[in-house]
């Protein structure tokens, strides 16, 4: 069986792909339809479809949304530390520096990119309860990683980026979308250079399992 088609092998190799993103190949759209379509089968709370999707695929808007990453990077920079260097709030972490490296490599090809994906929550959380909000992420995060997993299949790739949030009105006004909905992420969206890939470190289950009660 093609191990692209083996259900284990995607959940635990679906990595954030940026510096193995071929922008050389264009993207169909009938297939990023056909992994969003995959992706709304995601549950969502009341089945109130609670949610929006923008693809961006023309060069004009990418290389627009593109500027504007960059700048929200220096935002994070700013606020979060270098993501390059030792000051990155992640430096501590097994192989920090290929991440680094990796983030800012997607900030140097977002322009590049065939298409960009933009999930919205129809709603705002600013001031909300944490019933709310839990109520509200749990209608959409599934949707989400259901399209990462959806896009593997097909021998695509993505990375979970929020960092243009720092700029989120000039995306908003960028892309028309109204003031009462929540940006989600920013997902570049293209083919991937091979379809092998590692699982990743992660902490070893009894560092984060409790049984009963908590325990740190």
């Amino acid at each position: 069986m093609d191990k692209l088609q083996s259900a284990e092998y995607i959940l635990t190799t679906t990595r954030a792909v940026r510096k193995r993103l071929d922008f050389s190949k264009p993207v169909e759209r009938e297939l990023i339809e056909q992994c969003l379509e995959i992706a709304l089968q995601a549950p969502n709370g009341s089945n109130m479809n609670t949610w929006k999707w923008i693809i961006v695929d023309d060069r004009d808007k990418i290389r627009k949304i593109a500027k504007i990453y960059d700048q929200a990077m220096d935002d994070y920079v700013t606020i979060l530390g270098d993501a390059t260097g030792d000051n990155y709030m992640g430096s501590h972490i097994p192989g920090a520096e290929n991440i680094s490296e990796s983030v800012d490599y997607l900030r140097k090809h977002l322009a590049e990119v065939p298409a960009i994906a933009f999930p919205l929550l129809a709603a705002r959380l600013e001031g909300a309860s944490v019933f709310y909000q839990a109520s509200l992420w749990g209608s959409i995060l599934q949707s989400v990683w259901s399209f990462f997993l959806a896009l593997r299949t097909k021998g695509m790739g993505s990375a979970w980026t929020t960092a243009h949030l720092f700029r989120e009105q000039e995306i908003a006004a960028l892309l028309g979308i109204p003031a009462n909905y929540t940006q989600v992420g920013l997902f570049p969206i293209a083919y991937t250079l091979g379809t092998e890939f590692k699982k990743a470190w992660r902490s070893p289950v009894e560092d984060v399992l409790n049984w009963n009660t908590f325990k740190e």
